[in-house]
């Protein structure tokens, strides 16, 4: 009697575990109304390459509904859109792509992709979806309560775009004051030049190198003139 009562505890224990195990496997979603659900369900290309893939909604009492399902026997990229749900079987990359579109309230539940053989039993293909529509920001009525929030800053802009045009304003005059400032201190009594006389203290610098240049001409004439004279004297009669 101990050891039928052991085993059958045992078994329940096993049971229970199974069932803890199947509520972890599944993928939770939470959502806004409006917003978009995809999924991506993996596939053996070996096994299931040419076989027909579907997305179903579970229901409790009752068999899986069909939601869309994709072309038999093609092999190749497939995309079906039935209503808001949308296919696209890519071999390439052995992943069927789910989307769900425009979510409400009502599409919250359960769901899965399965590849669709009937009358054999659907194959899952990922952990089945729980998915989970909650209303949106948007759905709340508060933000209508209160009208005159919304033209506070229109009252505050005005006085804004009047102090950046004086900022503007002022930064040209600040400008224009540092401009002679700059041409004193270049002019400075050392030097000897004027700021006003712009061309003459260009003729000037090109006169002194003139005469440098006629200088150094004259200068390396004369050397040139007395070696001469020095090596004639020394190699004459």
């Amino acid at each position: 009697m101990r050891k039928v009562r052991l085993s059958g505890l045992l078994w329940m224990f096993f049971i229970s575990e199974l069932q803890a195990a199947t509520d972890l496997s599944e993928e939770e979603f939470t959502l806004e109304e409006g917003k978009t659900l995809e999924v991506d369900c993996p596939f053996s290309r070996e096994l299931y390459l040419y076989s027909q893939k579907a997305w179903q909604r579970l229901t409790a009492g009752s068999k899986p509904v069909i939601l869309a399902k994709t072309e038999k026997g093609s092999g190749m990229y497939n995309k079906v859109q039935m209503g808001r749900y949308h296919l696209e079987e890519i071999p390439e990359d052995s992943v069927l792509h789910v989307q769900m579109t425009d979510l409400q309230v009502e599409d919250s539940g359960l769901y899965q992709c399965v590849i669709y053989q009937p009358p054999k039993d659907p194959v899952i293909l990922f952990y089945p979806v729980r998915l989970v529509v909650t209303k949106g920001p948007s759905g709340t009525p508060f933000s209508d309560k209160n009208p005159t929030q919304s033209l506070t800053p229109n009252t505050i802009l005005p006085p804004t775009t009047l102090e950046v045009q004086s900022t503007l304003h002022t930064r040209p005059r600040a400008v224009t004051q540092l401009l002679p400032m700059s041409t004193a201190t270049l002019s400075s009594p050392g030097l000897g030049v004027n700021p006003t006389q712009g061309p003459d203290v260009i003729r000037i610098s090109l006169i002194s190198i003139v005469v440098f240049v006629v200088c150094g001409i004259l200068s390396k004439s004369l050397v040139f003139t007395i070696l001469l004279v020095v090596t004639q004297r020394s190699f004459g009669p």
